[in-house]
């Protein structure tokens, strides 16, 4: 008899992004964390800053990997949390999260499988440090967003076992097999919503943090074809972030915290976790300084043109 797994059960909240989940709450303030693999290590510099500069959230808003970094904030809403969510990114290497596997990589390229890597050393980080068993016992209410594959719709999960949402959410397309969670199957949210601003404002969101990992601000043109499909992708979710903060600045005080500069940094590399923990820091503390003090916020052209100094130094 075959083990059931905890993503055959339905979520129950599952909602489809025409047909939302929303709140009556006002005054609410919403985390909204994007995707973008090992770069996600600059959120958790960016979750630090908020903590102590004192912004709580009353909700947490995720995509892939930072739907993965919404979950342990969920749990452990505080500087502590975001110091020991610090440790376990340093302590995480390629093969926890892009495991190469000759023979899953051969089955993807002749068409035998729908992915190249699998996802059990994922599931497995995931199981390991997830500090609840299903996404209603978090401690801020937590709202993952997926994409049904079949559709391409984006689904916000925001009950169900925890683990199996966060995979979904996870799941690059041909990189990660799709996750099936009830009778659908599902891949990363960032296919359908990479900076889910519009459920944050869905769910009553009134002041909103975005946490972005950043953006090819190249100063160069790229000079691969690896490089070129990168920049051209990261351009098409720029834009769509501009014209959602556009379409509703003035339905919600919306803070887009300073993006990283991708040109030297891969999204698969996790070398660099410690200097983007520390960029994300200092820059959030900066953009967090000046709108405190009155002075308002970094203009948009010199917070977009911001670049990652790999020699870590004081706020």
């Amino acid at each position: 008899m075959s083990r059931r797994r905890p993503e055959d059960e339905a979520h129950p909240a599952l909602a489809m992004s025409d047909s939302p989940a929303t709140s009556g709450a006002s005054g609410r303030c919403a985390f909204v964390l994007s995707g973008g693999g090992s770069l996600g290590a600059v959120q958790v510099g960016m979750l630090r800053a908020l903590f102590e500069m004192g912004a709580c959230p009353d909700l947490l808003i995720g995509t892939s990997v930072g739907a993965v970094n919404a979950a342990w904030v969920a749990g452990r809403p505080d500087p502590d949390g975001a110091v020991e969510l610090g440790e376990i990114w340093m302590g995480l290497r390629r093969h926890d999260v892009f495991p190469l596997s000759p023979i899953t990589g051969a089955r993807g390229l002749i068409g035998r499988s729908n992915h190249f890597i699998g996802n059990d050393s994922l599931r497995a980080v995931l199981e390991r440090h997830i500090p609840f068993k299903r996404l209603e016992e978090a401690t801020v209410p937590l709202h993952v967003v997926a994409t049904e594959l079949k559709s391409g719709r984006a689904a916000t999960l925001a009950s169900g076992p925890a683990v199996p949402a966060l995979l979904a959410s996870c799941a690059i397309p041909g990189v990660f097999p799709p996750v099936t969670i009830g009778r659908r199957e599902y891949v990363d949210g960032g296919v359908a919503n990479h900076t889910p601003i519009t459920v944050a404002i869905e769910l009553g969101a009134t002041k909103i943090y975005v946490l972005p990992v950043g953006y090819p601000w190249l100063n160069r043109e790229p000079t691969n074809a690896l490089g070129m499909a990168l920049h051209a992708l990261a351009r098409i979710v720029e834009q769509k972030l501009d014209a959602e903060v556009a379409a509703n600045r003035d339905v919600a005080d919306i803070h887009v915290l300073p993006a990283l500069d991708l040109a030297d940094v891969s999204p698969a590399d996790f070398s660099h976790t410690n200097e983007l923990i520390d960029w994300g820091y200092r820059a959030a503390r900066r953009y967090l300084g000046s709108a405190a003090n009155g002075r308002g916020v970094m203009p948009e052209k010199a917070r977009r043109t911001l670049r990652l100094d790999p020699s870590p130094r004081a706020a």
